[in-house]
């Protein structure tokens, strides 16, 4: 029965390990990015990775790089976030749950004062999505964030409030993940 076990546990190892190295959907990433009229350079990007898999590509743009997360979180300055899908496993519905619990743990359980702005970025992801395509979310002082769908517009979020909670999904203290964080940061 022991080396059973131990073959099993070698087998999962093996089958787990296969995700972390399968080659993923190779993305185009730009080094800058325009949004109307307002430049971005990249600051930092990586992987997604949960349970194993790789979700997507997640990219930090900003005007200026920065590794400081607050400053970035506070800033009311142009900044993007790209989400790059690489996994077929992404569906509308997981990037809303995804994106809500980021919100709840940005925000320290405290969602009340942007429930409105959260039901406006859920009826944003009602779109099919598939391993290759990509959103934008750009933030642009006295106006919002401004969703997009591989560089499609689907929708503006106001407030800074907002802004602020969702680059923190990502920033924070208490981000999606640290390692992620880490690599949005330039690091």
């Amino acid at each position: 029965m022991l080396i059973n076990f131990k073959k099993l546990l070698q087998f999962l190892i093996l089958f787990l390990g296969l995700f972390l190295i399968t080659p993923s959907f190779a993305i185009d990433l730009p080094n800058a990015m325009e949004y109307q009229e307002t430049k971005l350079t990249l600051n930092g990007h990586g992987t997604r990775i949960k349970f194993f898999m790789k979700l997507y590509e997640g990219s930090l743009y900003l005007e200026s790089d920065s590794n400081n997360a607050k400053e970035i979180i506070n800033s009311d300055a142009p900044m993007s976030i790209r989400m790059d899908v690489i996994s077929s496993l992404i569906t509308p519905d997981a990037m809303k749950t995804a994106l809500n619990e980021g919100l709840e743990k940005s925000t320290g359980n405290n969602i009340n004062p942007i429930i409105k702005e959260i039901k406006q970025l859920n009826s944003s992801l009602n779109l099919e999505v598939g391993a290759g395509d990509f959103f934008e979310f750009i933030y642009l002082p006295n106006s919002g964030i401004h969703v997009l769908k591989n560089s499609e517009y689907i929708s503006t979020i106001p407030g800074i409030k907002f802004k602020k909670s969702f680059f923190g999904i990502f920033l924070s203290d208490n981000p999606i993940q640290k390692n992620l964080k880490k690599a949005m940061l330039g690091g």
